[in-house]
């Protein structure tokens, strides 16, 4: 038996048990491209053809993969909701974090913004949408992807924190994160302005000395007062070793745990890594309709969440497992990492030590084994 008919094999008992479809041909050719990602560790269509182990030339391998990228029948959120389902049913206890950013992919044409839940360090995709042409994004493009991910998250976890960057610092996002019920910690330019309670009004680059850092409670955000919240100031020192002012609104009270808590929200700049140079390449992509790039999307998904099972599995097989793929005295690989080379050298070597897909993750805390961005240490 091939090793692609194998993977094939551990994949297709869980998804056909979750994902219930009149034409099973649909599952049957999405397992067969998740196959193909896994092994290729690629997105481009080819790379993944050449991976299935069909009695067809090259050019009909590619046509089965293309048809199943465009075919309208295949339904993204009804497929992948049926696995997070699963995944998720033991987090009903859980204070989650939930991290929104963006990427661009062929070129500047298309941006995909993606909700992702963190989970040990990195992140699993929770929902996405893609957005013609680049620059920032209003809170009306994504509104109805975060109400979709609010009406499915509160059946499963016990409460919500949003997480994201400064390019979605406009109050709207915050004032929509409320409206959902969720808690908030975005990121806002140091020369955002903000009066204070008592009457002080300036920039907040303006108020905080280098190097200091302050919590403001109940400050007024803009010059027109647009949001009452809460902001925490530090400093960093960016990629070319300049010093950073990092701002942080947030409805809970400002202070160092708080402050220190947006740090997860990195795990999805990881782990939008780990979907390209680190895992499936998916920033070369040559795909030019939105639709198809959504049903590459789903693939790349199942074939995350493979990755993170397996490398909680590599996990609770102690220090004896880990070290049959990193190398190192202590662990320096992400979950993901962990699992894709397991996988890999599991495929190689012996089927018999790959484990089933069983689509279940715990909630279970991890030290990260790097931190990109490193707050001070008085924070």
């Amino acid at each position: 038996m091939s090793s692609s008919q194998e993977l094939y094999n551990r994949l297709n008992e869980k998804l056909r048990e979750l994902v219930h479809v009149k034409n099973g041909k649909q599952v049957t050719n999405w397992i067969w491209i998740i196959v193909g990602m896994l092994q290729s560790q690629s997105s481009n269509l080819s790379q993944i053809a050449n991976c299935l182990p069909l009695e067809t030339q090259a050019a009909s391998r590619v046509t089965l993969v293309r048809r199943w990228l465009m075919n309208p029948q295949v339904k993204v959120w009804m497929f992948y909701k049926k696995v997070l389902e699963h995944v998720l049913s033991g987090w009903s206890t859980v204070n989650a974090y939930i991290i929104l950013d963006g990427v661009m992919v062929f070129g500047d044409r298309w941006q995909i913004f993606r909700v992702s839940l963190q989970h040990g360090c990195r992140a699993i995709p929770i929902a996405w949408t893609i957005v013609e042409g680049k620059g920032l994004v209003k809170v009306t493009k994504l509104k109805s992807m975060l109400e979709k991910v609010q009406k499915f998250l509160k059946k499963y976890v016990k409460r919500v924190t949003f997480l994201a960057d400064a390019g979605f610092r406009d109050c709207d996002w915050a004032q929509l994160c409320l409206k959902l019920g969720w808690n908030y910690a975005i990121r806002v330019a140091c020369n955002s302005y903000i009066t204070l309670t008592d009457g002080t009004s300036d920039r907040l680059d303006h108020l905080v000395p280098e190097n200091c850092n302050r919590y403001f409670q109940n400050g007024l955000l803009t010059r027109d007062a647009k949001l009452q919240t809460n902001i925490s100031v530090t400093w960093t020192t960016n990629k070319a070793g300049d010093l950073e002012m990092v701002a942080i609104i947030t409805d809970l009270a400002a202070c160092r745990a708080h402050l220190r808590e947006y740090g997860r929200r990195m795990s999805i700049e990881q782990s939008f890594r780990d979907d390209k140079s680190g895992g499936f390449d998916m920033e070369h992509t040559r795909l030019q309709h939105a639709e198809r790039i959504d049903h590459l999307l789903l693939a790349i998904a199942i074939a995350t969440l493979g990755s993170h099972e397996r490398g909680e599995f590599i996990l609770k097989g102690g220090e004896d497992a880990r070290c049959q793929v990193d190398p190192a005295y202590k662990r320096t690989l992400s979950l993901f990492q962990l699992g894709l080379r397991w996988l890999k050298r599991t495929l190689a070597t012996g089927f018999h030590f790959l484990p089933d897909f069983l689509a279940v993750l715990s909630n279970l805390k991890l030290k990260p084994v790097a931190i990109p961005i490193t707050l001070n240490s008085n924070v």
